[in-house]
């Protein structure tokens, strides 16, 4: 997991070229006008889904795994807690869906958490485990974007 903010281009400086093209993307559009659903950056090996959604309960919830996609979760309003854990041995509730690269896993070990506000984001590579749209303080409704970067972007 790696956390920056978009504001403070020394957070991200030092990310490889594949996040650099994802950060270029973010800066030159208009998230809090980008229109819910997929955007294209650069066909499957790159691209955004923008939702809008309703923060809920963490302990109903349960976190997604994924293998192929790394997430790179921007918040663009509202506020949001993830929950994470390293790869580890959790207990798949789900199998894997590979059309929609992933699965879901029933607990978190040794888990982590990190609230995000806007402009703020957080990275998850490919078998790390989160729970993203995690209530703060109280239900909210949120924007965010999430950028899809497929791990042989970063070979």
């Amino acid at each position: 997991m790696f956390l920056g903010d978009l504001n403070q281009p020394a957070s991200y400086a030092l990310l490889p070229q594949a996040f650099q093209v994802a950060i270029d993307y973010l800066h030159k559009t208009d998230l809090v006008n980008l229109s819910n659903g997929r955007h294209e950056i650069d066909g499957d090996k790159m691209f955004a889904n923008v939702m809008s959604f309703e923060t809920g309960d963490a302990n109903k919830k349960r976190a997604e795994v994924h293998l192929d996609y790394i997430d790179m979760q921007v918040l663009i309003s509202g506020e949001e807690r993830i929950e994470f854990a390293l790869n580890g041995k959790h207990t798949h509730a789900t199998e894997y869906d590979k059309e929609g690269d992933y699965y879901l896993v029933e607990n978190l070990l040794n888990h982590c958490e990190v609230t995000l506000s806007p402009a703020q984001f957080a990275i998850f590579f490919p078998s790390e485990p989160h729970k993203p749209g995690c209530i703060v303080t109280q239900p909210s409704l949120l924007k965010k974007v999430v950028v899809k970067i497929h791990r042989d972007c970063l070979a």
